[in-house]
């Protein structure tokens, strides 16, 4: 599963690309695909955006042929809503205007609700309680950093960058357990 990778690899590229300005407390990585703050590290950071995006629906539309589990087939629209929006980041970038907060909200505000009904999902099989509840806790963690950078409990971010990453790093970790999951067999009970 490389999509992930491919947005990590991306970011990385583009902050090392922007090292004269960028800084994660004081910016946010949507900065990195602002076309005024450098070319060569908005067209990196917005194509990987939207690479990340396509291969994930990709990805998720093949895992999602291949389960026959309704509720997980539910479950996952959220998900594919948020790789919408992703990929609508990096086409949108802040140069767009209001219409990329939007976008941006949309992503990281749509995900958890993949990983919550996923997780209530799987809540019906006793060998995946252990899923459900990191499905379920890992959501409140980006939840926990961004009320917490809106309410001033970290009042040296004046960026999103941290909690923007935290929230991505949430849902890619919880993507990779599905992936492995799938990947050893383990999902036959969804699968067959």
């Amino acid at each position: 599963l490389v999509g992930p990778l491919v947005a990590l690899a991306a970011i990385a590229i583009a902050i090392t690309l922007s090292l004269s300005w960028f800084t994660w407390e004081g910016n946010a990585l949507s900065d990195l695909g602002n076309y005024n703050n450098g070319l060569p590290a908005a067209i990196v950071f917005n194509v990987g955006l939207v690479l990340t995006g396509i291969l994930l629906l990709i990805f998720t539309y093949s895992f999602t042929r291949a389960i026959t589990d309704l509720p997980t087939k539910i479950g996952l629209i959220p998900f594919f809503i948020a790789l919408c929006f992703l990929i609508g980041i990096g086409v949108l970038s802040e140069n767009a205007g209001d219409i990329h907060f939007t976008v941006s909200v949309g992503f990281f505000s749509s995900f958890p609700f993949a990983m919550w009904f996923v997780g209530l999902g799987f809540l019906r099989f006793r060998k995946f309680w252990w899923f459900s509840l990191i499905s379920f806790i890992m959501p409140f963690f980006s939840i926990f950093m961004w009320t917490s950078w809106y309410g001033g409990v970290f009042p040296l971010w004046t960026g999103n960058a941290i909690p923007e990453i935290t929230t991505a790093f949430t849902g890619i970790g919880w993507l990779w357990l599905i992936w492995l999951l799938y990947h050893k067999g383990d999902l036959a009970v969804i699968t067959e």
